[in-house]
């Protein structure tokens, strides 16, 4: 047997048991940490292309049909399926 007696598995699997929360609280401190950094860089960039919209006039990123070179009717492509 790995273990020469009942007292040393349970001493092992406690021992195991905290290094395996240490590193599950670890990588969530890290998650937290990209994750946090991830959603500021977004908030930025939608601040700035607000900003960016705003000066520009108020340009809408969709595009129409016709910018696109097609007729402006979304009617043609009501029921494409049939």
């Amino acid at each position: 047997p790995r273990f020469p007696s009942p007292e040393a598995w349970n001493e092992y699997r406690q021992a195991d048991q905290l290094e395996y929360q240490a590193i599950m609280d670890r990588n969530e401190a890290v998650f937290y940490e990209q994750y946090g950094a991830h959603t500021r860089a977004q908030d930025e960039q939608r601040a700035a292309a607000s900003a960016s919209g705003a000066a520009a006039g108020g340009v809408s990123p969709v595009f129409t049909y016709g910018e696109l070179g097609m007729d402006d009717s979304p009617g043609d492509f009501h029921n494409f399926m049939d």
